[in-house]
């Protein structure tokens, strides 16, 4: 471990070696994935809009709707994105993510097909299998497309297309959905369309196109391989080898303090994120007396344009922080992000005044999409360059399975079996917040002294010939346990 680490040195460890990558080459495949970005977290927002008709058409209440873009989804997300990663970390990403952009748009049109509440489960299923690869494999290209100075920039505009996603996700769905109910549409051997499955399928089609244009973002690995460089010991083909399994498990048992903290404290932070986003819009049709319409545009506008502001500025504050000597600057970021959520997200459903409401779900914007760069960049500088597609794999993960999974299904059941009442959803809000944004605090506050030592661990960090050899491996498999 370097002694000297202060603000986290630049992590080459692994790292391609890219013949001639250009910069705009580079910035196209962060404009792609920023366009996919945008249309992965619309297809998964949409549903928060689409509560009210839902439930009116398959006859399901909170606790099913919550499990229906909640647990399922997180559920689905996290069990595939282990596996995923494994073949990001080895194989051609560019590929991978374009084949999930295809799967996750399809799977929301499908969901436009849905007459049973189980068919529309089943095409949330295939949205979160296809979802699971885009951050893994965004993070691993964009980690070997740009050096590590400018990485921090990279991530900070990827991450900014996340609000924005959400926003304009509701602010489409909900001019999608009044166009729709004026004159409801129909297709041939399904006959006329509820103006919710409408919406899915005008949502999920376009996604199509962009899994072409992933097609045409550069790969590293091949690069490196088409250079001639392929066969060398430090060669793309050698780096691009995963890792062995027991290689990586004892990575994080050495560094257990700090992937805990960043880890589960990014789960429970993504809990009050889920719970408050997701039932924000029947909060105010069943407090107000707002249309769903209505409240889609308001939030929307919120969300497109103050959530990049969050996304860009817990960037610049991590890095602010960095620069002044603090190595643990993104957990920094996590923790404010934590505080400020709870705050603003309580502060929504105590006030009485729809406007002032409004004025706090804006503060909640801001602080919900501070982690959506801050993130992805601390799993980048704590991961050798060969585990970063599975380490954030199993971040996204672990904040799908709590956030998506917890959130929303724990709004639902305090509503239906705690309380018991559907206009103390605002409450429900208010104790999930509360909670589950004072765990997040004190697990990043209990990372800031071990991150500094898992940056100096990841910069020393080299792959070891050897573990070809299966004695060795068992070796270290048996320390990592």
């Amino acid at each position: 471990m370097k002694a000297g680490i202060e603000a986290g040195p630049p992590n080459g460890a692994g790292a391609l070696e890219v013949p001639g990558t250009s910069a705009g080459r580079s910035w196209y495949a962060v404009g792609v994935l920023l366009v996919a970005y945008v249309f992965s977290v619309m297809d998964r927002q949409i549903l928060t809009l689409l509560v009210g008709p839902v439930q009116q058409t398959l006859h399901v209440n909170d606790t099913l709707m919550g499990m229906l873009h909640g647990f399922t989804f997180a559920a689905f997300y996290a069990l595939m994105g282990l596996p995923i990663a494994r073949i990001i970390d080895r194989g051609d990403r560019r590929l991978a993510i374009a084949a999930g952009i295809a799967l996750w748009s399809l799977a929301t049109a499908a969901g436009g097909l849905a007459t049973e509440y189980w068919h529309l489960l089943l095409a949330r299923v295939g949205v979160a299998v296809g979802e699971a690869v885009l951050l893994p494999g965004a993070v691993s290209l964009i980690a070997d497309l740009f050096a590590a100075e400018k990485r921090g920039r990279a991530m900070s505009v990827f991450g900014a297309s996340g609000p924005f996603g959400a926003g304009a996700g509701l602010i489409a769905g909900g001019l999608i959905l009044g166009i729709f109910t004026l004159a409801p549409p129909s297709l041939p051997w399904f006959g006329a369309l509820h103006p919710w499955q409408a919406t899915f399928m005008a949502l999920g089609l376009p996604g199509l196109f962009v899994a072409l244009l992933m097609l045409a973002v550069p790969e590293p690995r091949n690069a490196v391989s088409g250079s001639g460089k392929g066969s060398g010991k430090g060669s793309g083909k050698a780096n691009a080898r995963a890792v062995p399994v027991a290689m990586v498990r004892h990575y994080a048992a050495e560094n257990r303090r700090t992937m805990i903290s960043l880890m589960l404290g990014a789960g429970f932070f993504y809990t009050c994120v889920y719970g408050w986003s997701a039932w924000a819009p029947t909060y105010f049709v069943r407090e107000f007396g707002w249309k769903y319409s209505e409240i889609g545009e308001a939030l929307g506008f919120l969300l497109a344009i103050v959530g990049p502001l969050g996304a860009i500025f817990g960037g610049w504050l991590g890095d602010f922080w960095k620069r002044r000597g603090m190595a643990h600057g993104y957990l920094r970021v996590a923790f404010v992000a934590s505080a400020g959520l709870s705050t603003s997200a309580i502060g929504m459903v105590s006030v009485h005044d729809a406007h002032l409401a409004l004025g706090f779900v804006g503060l909640a914007s801001f602080f919900t999409f501070f982690l959506f760069g801050a993130g992805p960049s601390a799993i980048q500088e704590i991961s050798p360059a060969p585990m970063r597609g599975q380490f954030a794999a199993l971040y996204t993960g672990v904040l799908n399975l709590l956030g998506a999974g917890c959130g929303p299904v724990a709004v639902g059941v305090l509503t239906d079996y705690v309380l018991r009442d559907p206009m103390a959803i605002g409450q429900s809000i208010a104790i999930v917040s509360l909670i589950f944004g004072s765990i997040a605090c004190l697990l990043f506050r209990r990372g800031f002294r071990a991150y500094r030592d898992t940056l100096g661990n990841a910069a020393d960090w080299r792959p070891a010939p050897a573990m070809a050899n299966p004695i060795d491996t068992a070796k270290v498999n048996a320390v990592a346990h």
